[in-house]
């Protein structure tokens, strides 16, 4: 039986991406928070940011003139990712290859791409708060929270959040599996539990509540405040997705207001090639990408607060001879964003010690590691470098090697 070749399958399986993947995240929270942001599918965006005067005095009937400006603030979706698919032209018959790729695709959304999303989203949040500092960062041990403590640590951090924006703010409760059933423990939580409607597109799921404000329960494998993400081509990175390795400390949970964050994704399969055009083989091949980016707005820090756990996380550090006499090039497995920085500092026999809570900054001999990696350091001596917030200087990972510089 021949292929009807007048179905436009990218068509039928975007129409399912458009059902599902918009409710499958647990950070569809996030998704398009902010009125009339201008994107036009491509690689940026355009925000509305609105400021204004506040009130004057009168005099007699009139009140004092005062400005009101709306500028668009451009901000990039960093990530593109993608991956292509092949089913073989005799795996199915006509009938069924529909459902068959339709059955791939969504177990594709729900155990890699969805999942990538969110853990992308969690963290990207945490570095933010990091780079924020000051009411933004809770740290707490995670070994030390117990179904005696944590309702009480929570529901702090909860008035934390509302005494800067007030109680009549929404917020949202990312919270790791294991703590939340830690707190569903609390011999008083069933006094602070509820459930509410939440609506995202045409779809609206109920979810528990704590004090009225959501409470989202996420694994804790999502729950990291940094990552590495593999290309898919390079040898140890082919399986895809994300590494975490003990990166970052872990977040015991996120309270944050919808306006704090904003997320825009766009998944899509960009084309089905069937057998009889496929040049390649005779398979089916199915084109999946998504372009998407999260950010957070400076101006609604206030309402974010991410508790995380003391324990800095480890990077790898390596050290080889640089371009040129007395250089060296550093290399990590850590890629800083626009809200965190590598900074670097050498000293001879021990590496420069880096705590958890103490900012790292140029006054105290850290600096800012290049791009590239390559500096100008001394042979022997031991480098320390640490992951921090770009503004605060707040470390989140550090790591630390000997130095190799070119000796000419």
């Amino acid at each position: 039986m021949a292929f009807d070749n007048t179905i436009n399958y990218a068509a039928v399986f975007n129409r399912i991406l458009d059902e599902k993947f918009y409710i499958m995240p647990r950070t569809s929270w996030m998704e398009n928070t902010t009125p009339g942001i201008v994107w036009n599918g491509g690689k940026y965006i355009e925000i509305p940011m609105m400021d204004m005067d506040g009130l004057g005095t009168m005099q007699g009937y009139k009140a004092p003139d005062g400005d009101l400006t709306l500028e668009y603030e451009t901000k990039e979706l960093e990530y593109y990712r993608g991956r292509n698919f092949a089913i073989g032209r005799y795996e199915m018959d006509l009938t069924n290859m529909a459902l068959t790729a339709e059955n791939a695709l969504k177990v594709f959304l729900a155990q890699h791409v969805t999942p990538e999303v969110d853990k992308i989203r969690i963290s990207r949040l945490a570095q933010a708060a990091n780079n924020y500092g000051g009411t933004c960062v809770n740290a707490t041990e995670t070994s030390s929270i117990t179904n005696e403590n944590i309702l009480g640590l929570l529901l702090d951090d909860i008035a934390t959040v509302q005494d800067q924006i007030g109680e009549s703010e929404q917020l949202y409760i990312q919270i790791s599996t294991t703590l939340k059933n830690v707190l569903q423990q609390s011999t008083q939580i069933t006094r602070y539990l509820n459930v509410k409607d939440f609506q995202i597109k045409s779809a609206t799921m109920r979810l528990e509540a704590i004090n009225d404000q959501y409470l989202i329960g996420t694994p804790s494998s999502y729950m990291k405040a940094a990552f590495t993400m593999n290309d898919g081509r390079t040898t140890g990175q082919t399986v895809g997705g994300l590494t975490f390795n003990n990166l970052a400390p872990g977040i015991n949970w996120i309270v944050a207001a919808r306006p704090v964050a904003d997320a825009i994704s766009r998944p899509q399969v960009t084309k089905v090639i069937s057998p009889d055009i496929n040049q390649e083989g005779e398979f089916w091949k199915i084109m999946f990408s998504i372009y998407h980016g999260v950010w957070t707005m400076d101006n609604k820090a206030p309402g974010l607060l991410v508790n995380m756990d003391t324990t800095l996380g480890t990077m790898q550090v390596t050290s080889v001879a640089g371009p040129a006499n007395g250089q060296t090039q550093i290399a990590v497995n850590a890629t800083p964003n626009r809200d965190s920085v590598l900074m670097w500092k050498a000293q001879a026999s021990t590496p420069p010690e880096v705590t958890f809570g103490t900012a790292l900054t140029g006054t105290n001999g850290w600096a800012v590691l290049p791009a590239n990696g390559v500096i100008t350091a001394t042979n022997g001596q031991m480098i320390a470098v640490a992951l921090c917030g770009a503004t605060s200087g707040l470390p989140l990972s550090s790591g630390s090697a000997t130095i190799v510089a070119n000796q000419g």
